[in-house]
């Protein structure tokens, strides 16, 4: 059985990286051997020994588990997509994952950049290999919001802007919010609203008033459920409980300012500021990371394993 190594670009904001930590002992992430090469501007993750036939399903694990390393390490982490290339030789283009021979020592072809290196690959091995046993990440029934939302947040760092951070942060809590449906008088209320928007569109003469009253009704359908500025207030206060805060009613207030600013920002061209990205970053963080079941230490450095 024919056997190759899986080189993985990993990219990371400028300001960010991985430098290579001597370990006494292999690391390994999905059941293979695993091992960093930096070579900037990117670090390649190397999976080696895979069999050939299964490189290519692997790749697609190790990308689900990179956006909840980023989540971890909490600053940006993408590789690039597409379909795993495949070398013959050493010599490759570095900008895409590959396979090559195991026996070989690979050499890809990069761009130069100037990078500044942060972050050891040990902890970063250790936030891959958590994600891999996030079952909510990498299992069967995977969530496809939440890796949505941590793909959302890998990036972020790759915004130029603190405003487009901010509504990039912002548009993640939209997608991890469930609205929840009204109390039953309330929509007692609701349905009769709406029948008699029906009954009165029926019979109206007008084609304005007609016309007013059926969009009146499509939208009347929306108020069976909380708002998404409620659902996301109740998401941070779960988040909040979860961690064991002594006020979680706190950042549900402080995620709703945040919700509301979003709506300034956009509708109005205010600009959100840096302390309003970076507290939107961490009730982020802290959201996903309930949602996905694995926040221990989430609101410390991460742990080497």
């Amino acid at each position: 059985m024919a056997c190759v190594n899986i080189s993985i670009p990993l990219r990371t904001a400028s300001e960010n990286g991985v430098f290579i930590h001597c370990e006494a002992h292999q690391r390994q992430l999905l059941g293979y051997a695993v091992r960093m090469r930096v070579q900037e501007p990117y670090a390649y993750l190397e999976l080696q020994n895979v069999p050939a036939e299964m490189a290519s399903g692997l790749l697609d694990r190790v990308r689900a588990t990179v956006p909840w390393a980023a989540l971890r390490l909490d600053f940006g982490i993408v590789t690039a997509g597409g379909e795993l290339q495949v070398a013959d030789g050493p010599v490759f283009d570095g900008q895409f994952a590959t396979a090559y021979p195991a026996q070989l020592t690979p050499s890809p072809i990069r761009i130069a950049s100037n990078h500044r290196t942060e972050e050891a690959d040990a902890r970063l091995f250790s936030a891959l290999i958590e994600g891999a046993q996030v079952e909510q990440l990498t299992g069967p029934s995977s969530r496809s919001e939440l890796k949505l939302a941590c793909e959302m947040f890998a990036s972020v760092d790759f915004e130029a802007s603190y405003n487009a951070q901010f509504l990039t942060l912002i548009s993640i809590l939209e997608i991890m919010a469930k609205p929840a449906s009204r109390p039953k008088a309330c929509l007692d209320i609701i349905n009769d609203a709406m029948a008699r928007m029906t009954s009165e569109a029926d019979t109206a003469t007008d084609p304005a008033l007609r016309q007013a009253l059926m969009d009146m009704h499509k939208g009347a359908v929306h108020w069976k459920a909380e708002s998404i500025r409620s659902s996301i207030r109740r998401l941070a206060i779960d988040a909040s409980r979860s961690l064991g805060d002594a006020d979680p009613e706190a950042l549900g207030k402080s995620v709703v300012r945040l919700y509301d600013k979003r709506s300034l920002v956009v509708h109005q061209g205010q600009t959100a500021s840096v302390k309003e990205a970076r507290d939107a970053r961490q009730v982020v963080r802290e959201v996903l990371a309930v949602a996905a079941g694995s926040y221990d230490h989430i609101r410390e450095r991460f742990p080497t394993s």
